[in-house]
C-alpha cells in the first residue's frame, strides 16, 4: 500500500481499524514515513503541549467540500501550531483568530482532527489510536513529559 499521499485522517482511520497486535508496528512504520504522524500524536498525547485556546469548539464553518479536500493540507499548516501551544505572547483573539482560519482552510476531516488535538483525545473514528498505543509504539515521543 502507498500511504504517501494519504491525510493524516486517513492514517489514523487505518491504524485505528488494524487488529490490536498490529497497531504498534503500523504507528511505527508509518511514523516513519510520514513524520507528521508523529508531530500530530505529540500534540495530541503529549502533557507539555497545552493548547492555549479556550476549551471547546470554536465557530467556524467547516468547508463544504467533498472529503478529504480543502484548500491547505494539515501537513502545510503544522508550522501554525506554534501559535496555539504554550504561547502566551501572542493576542488571544489573535490566536483564536488564525486557529479558526486555519479549521475552515482544512478539510472537514482534517479539521476534525485538528480539534481532537487540542481537545487532547482521539475519538471516533480513531478511538483505537490511544495515548497507551502511542506511548507502547513510540516511547520517546514523552521524554521530558511534564
Amino acid at each position: 500500500m502507498d500511504i504517501s499521499k494519504w491525510t493524516i485522517p486517513e492514517m489514523l482511520k487505518h491504524i485505528s481499524e488494524l487488529p490490536a497486535k498490529d497497531r504498534v508496528n503500523a504507528v511505527q512504520q508509518i511514523s516513519k514515513l510520514k513524520p507528521i504522524l508523529r508531530e500530530v500524536l505529540g500534540y495530541t498525547y503529549h502533557k507539555s503541549y497545552n493548547f492555549t485556546l479556550p476549551s471547546g469548539d470554536p465557530p467556524y464553518n467547516p468547508m463544504n467540500a467533498p472529503d478529504n479536500m480543502g484548500l491547505n493540507r494539515l501537513h502545510h499548516e503544522m508550522r501554525k501550531f506554534k501559535y496555539f501551544v504554550n504561547n502566551t505572547e501572542l493576542h488571544a483573539i489573535k490566536r483564536e483568530k488564525i486557529f479558526i482560519e486555519l479549521l475552515e482552510s482544512l478539510s472537514k476531516e482534517e479539521a476534525q482532527v485538528v480539534l481532537m488535538m487540542k481537545n487532547k483525545k482521539l475519538t471516533d473514528p480513531y478511538k483505537n489510536v490511544t495515548r497507551k498505543l502511542v506511548e507502547d509504539a513510540l516511547p520517546d515521543l514523552f521524554a521530558g513529559e511534564a
